[in-house]
């Protein structure tokens, strides 16, 4: 628990940290509301309540994974700044052991992340609700909460390979050129290619898509959580690995 009271106290005094957090919320629930705005005036008049109660969730977690970029990069920037600083060899004369500091950024950033996802999706649901009012949407059907989870995973997600990237480059250009690339270049880059849609199956963007019913299904709902919880923790875990064999 010291470790993680630590880095909450790094994190928030860091003022990156604030830009960062305050790009991907302020940009990503403006996108929101105008997204939802657009999207439920186009709605045809026989939508019926259950169906706007599921518009509005889809609407708003649009909005949502388009804060992971800003996220990822202060995933990143918590590690690569301290190398850069060489503020992270005073954090390891305090707590020698390596994985326990990597392991406590990663709770205070999921944190950070889980808070950032919320700050979005229910301002952003409020006024989906308001605008789509005549439609007399329901409460949230069975269905939307795939679409919650796999928004809010694909925060998380990517907020934790921006800092397992961070940890294993060390360099705060070259992680984040490594994030791009992995979230949005790859995918664009494997359609081109005969087995393509084979490779998108396992990176993260397409399962993440799937699930806020954003892409055709291509593979179980199981399946790309299963994905997205994988591109969380396996490059974390490796950075955990190369942590424990250099503090040995």
């Amino acid at each position: 628990m010291n470790a993680i009271a630590a880095e909450w106290i790094k994190l928030r005094t860091l003022r990156s940290t604030w830009w960062a957090l305050g790009a991907g919320v302020v940009v990503s629930l403006a996108l929101t509301v105008l997204g939802a705005a657009t999207v439920i005036s186009r709605w045809d008049p026989g939508r019926t309540p259950d169906q706007a109660a599921m518009g509005i969730v889809v609407a708003v977690y649009v909005g949502v994974i388009l804060a992971q970029l800003p996220l990822g990069m202060l995933g990143t920037m918590t590690i690569t700044g301290e190398h850069a600083s060489g503020m992270l060899d005073t954090t390891f004369v305090a707590t020698p052991s390596r994985t326990r500091v990597l392991l406590a950024k990663a709770v205070v950033l999921s944190g950070a992340a889980l808070v950032c996802s919320l700050l979005i999706a229910v301002p952003g649901y409020l006024y989906g609700r308001l605008v789509a009012a005549r439609f007399h949407p329901s409460a949230l059907p069975a269905e939307a909460w795939q679409v919650i989870a796999g928004g809010t995973l694909m925060i998380v997600t990517t907020t934790m390979l921006g800092l397992a990237l961070g940890a294993i480059l060390r360099n705060g250009a070259v992680a984040t050129a490594a994030l791009v690339a992995i979230l949005l270049l790859l995918p664009f880059v494997t359609r081109v290619l005969p087995w393509g849609e084979a490779i998108n199956r396992f990176l993260p963007t397409y399962p993440a898509l799937q699930l806020i019913e954003q892409a055709p299904d291509i593979m179980p709902s199981w399946t790309a959580f299963a994905v997205l919880a994988g591109w969380a923790v396996l490059p974390l875990a490796v950075a955990v690995a190369r942590a424990g064999v250099r503090s040995s």
